[in-house]
């Protein structure tokens, strides 16, 4: 039992130095061997938990998607109601703030050097919010302006470090209220 629990808390030391050299370098400019020196371990002794990066990568990721498909789950994939949106937008907030770190990173390298299961799962993620709070947008005006408000603020909880969680939480409540209450123009 003991054995299990210093391999889980190895595993996750290792999802955190890489996330944060993932952050720092990219994901292309981070190697394994970056990562085992981080944390004074051989590049064999990564590779025994995690036998690629693509691997590492994607055990850094898995806990935010897994909370997001659950959102998801929760409240379905078509356009909700004021009442259930004003609902989904606070649990949206509180996962954005949950998984900041991993949005710093998403800011900072974009989709172009992740491998593509895991771009593909951005995408996914963004149009599925995107449908969910104002999916019925017919002006396309509107609707680029929804694109780039959801986007944007997806990239925003990475954009304040200095911040703590709470105050983050609270002031991107407010920001993302403002944007899914906007008046729809048809």
């Amino acid at each position: 039992m003991a054995e299990a629990t210093a391999a889980e808390q190895t595993r996750a030391r290792m999802k955190r130095t890489a996330l944060a050299l993932f952050t720092e370098h990219g994901y292309g400019g981070t190697s394994i061997a970056m990562i085992a020196a981080a944390l004074g371990l051989t590049k064999a002794a990564v590779t025994y938990h995690f036998p690629t990066k693509e691997d590492l990568l994607a055990a850094v990721v898995a806990p935010a998607f897994s909370d997001l498909d659950t959102f998801f789950a929760e409240v379905g994939s078509e356009p909700l109601k004021p009442a259930r949106r004003r609902e989904a937008i606070t649990e949206y907030v509180r996962l954005m703030v949950k998984h900041r770190d991993l949005l710093a990173f998403a800011a900072k390298e974009g989709t172009h050097e992740t491998p593509d299961s895991i771009g593909h799962q951005w995408w996914r993620i963004s149009e599925t919010v995107e449908q969910i709070f104002g999916g019925d947008r017919a002006d396309l005006t509107e609707q680029i302006y929804f694109r780039a408000a959801v986007r944007g603020l997806a990239l925003a909880p990475g954009s304040y470090p200095e911040l703590d969680d709470d105050t983050l939480y609270e002031h991107l409540l407010q920001a993302a209220q403002r944007i899914f209450a906007r008046p729809r123009r048809r």
